[in-house]
């Protein structure tokens, strides 16, 4: 009968065969090719860092002129963003829905995919427009981070749009803030 050592030494010698035959591949088989960042980018469009280099290329003026017209844009949709987010609680109720129907899911889906539509159309005719300003490389990856899912973008504009808004009424407050201190008698 074979002693604990004996299985020891056997399962030390699986173990280290394993793990000769896995570094043996590795040197001898040709190495997979890992993915490139032309890869990638080929497979899933740009990423927001490489699109937001892109228009950091737009001159100066037109990078300004673009900010004013979004923010005027987005400012502008007011309405049509609440009636966004009104169609996706339809949206949500009718699929909630009992007795379930299918056809008012289906229309409510059908009414937020319109008012989704009608905002990125605005957005993008904004975004469109600057584009001839650019140098060609960065048009073409731009015009590739206009085809990032839109809800994404969306989803990052508004969070900007309220960091901007917050920032604006700080220093709002801040402008308000010195003229009381002043008017503080000092001892």
């Amino acid at each position: 009968m074979p002693s604990k050592i004996s299985f020891f030494l056997i399962g030390s010698l699986a173990v280290n065969a394993a793990l000769l035959g896995i570094v043996g591949g590795r040197w001898f088989s040709p190495a997979s090719a890992e993915p490139t960042a032309q890869m990638q980018l080929e497979r899933y469009g740009p990423t927001p860092d490489v699109v937001a280099a892109a228009w950091a290329q737009l001159p100066d003026a037109d990078r300004k002129e673009l900010r004013k017209q979004l923010r005027e844009s987005w400012s502008n949709m007011e309405g049509e963003r609440q009636r966004l987010r009104a169609a996706g609680e339809a949206v949500y109720s009718a699929a909630l829905a009992e007795p379930f129907d299918q056809n008012r899911l289906r229309d409510a889906v059908a009414i937020f995919q319109l008012r989704e539509k009608h905002i990125q159309d605005d957005a993008e005719n904004v975004l469109i427009s600057h584009l001839g300003k650019m140098p060609p490389q960065a048009r073409a990856t731009a015009a590739t981070g206009l085809l990032t899912p839109f809800n994404a973008r969306m989803k990052r504009a508004e969070e900007r749009y309220s960091k901007e808004k917050i920032e604006q009424e700080k220093s709002a407050e801040n402008a308000a803030a010195p003229t009381s201190a002043t008017s503080k008698p000092s001892n």
